[in-house]
């Protein structure tokens, strides 16, 4: 019968191997975490729910994204835009006023802006 030997180089491999296979996995779960938003991405998300929700006409789900009593509504009667654009301007820290652009076709384009707080809670504070 022959006895088994450990061969000094094919451990050193098999633990390098299992070295890089953990590593990969660790690379591969850290991948997966998203990066946190900026304040800027942060305000340009509640902005497109926002939309969403004013293209369905859904005054519930636009008042869940506000700061407390919604200072202005959304536009149901207007549905069917074609396309919409947001303009992010920073304001003080935290805070920015984002302009909606929907356009229509055969509607002049419709202006909204939004005023977004993005310090502490994410929310529209006011609809003009």
């Amino acid at each position: 019968m022959t006895a088994l030997r450990s061969v000094p180089g094919r451990a050193a491999s098999r633990n390098t191997r299992a070295l890089a296979a953990a590593a990969l996995l660790a690379a591969g779960l850290t991948a997966c975490v998203p990066a946190p938003q900026s304040p800027e991405d942060q305000a340009r998300d509640i902005a497109e729910r926002w939309v969403a929700a004013s293209d369905r006409g859904d005054e519930d789900s636009a008042q869940a994204l506000s700061c407390g009593a919604m200072l202005g509504g959304v536009n149901g009667d207007t549905a069917g835009s074609e396309s919409h654009a947001l303009a992010i301007t920073p304001q003080e820290d935290g805070q920015f006023i984002v302009t909606v652009t929907k356009s229509y076709p055969d509607y002049p384009d419709l202006v909204t802006n939004l005023a977004v707080r993005t310090d502490g809670e994410l929310c529209v504070s006011w609809v003009r």
